[in-house]
């Protein structure tokens, strides 16, 4: 699987990622980048302007924790199931 279509996964409906976090653990989160999953007042778009960008790192919204959430995309290990290799 490809960024190109972890993307597009994420901008269609919620997505279940499994990564590494820096501490070494491994972190299961429910997200998206899904307008329609997004709460009223938070424009993800706007949140994501606020920070320098790094195209290492990919902020989305944590639909279980409700709020938004990042990861790197080189401790990216599974997509939906299916095994993500960075390129």
């Amino acid at each position: 699987m490809e960024k190109s279509n972890v993307l597009s996964l994420l901008h269609a409906d919620k997505v279940n990622v499994e990564f590494v976090k820096k501490d070494g653990t491994t972190r299961l989160m429910t997200c998206t980048l899904s307008p329609k999953f997004l709460p009223q007042q938070i424009d993800v778009e706007e949140e994501i302007q606020k920070k320098t960008v790094n195209p290492s790192v990919l902020a989305v919204f944590d639909t279980i924790n409700n709020g938004c959430r990042s990861f790197r995309w080189d401790s990216l290990k599974v997509v939906n199931g299916q095994s993500f290799n960075v390129e």
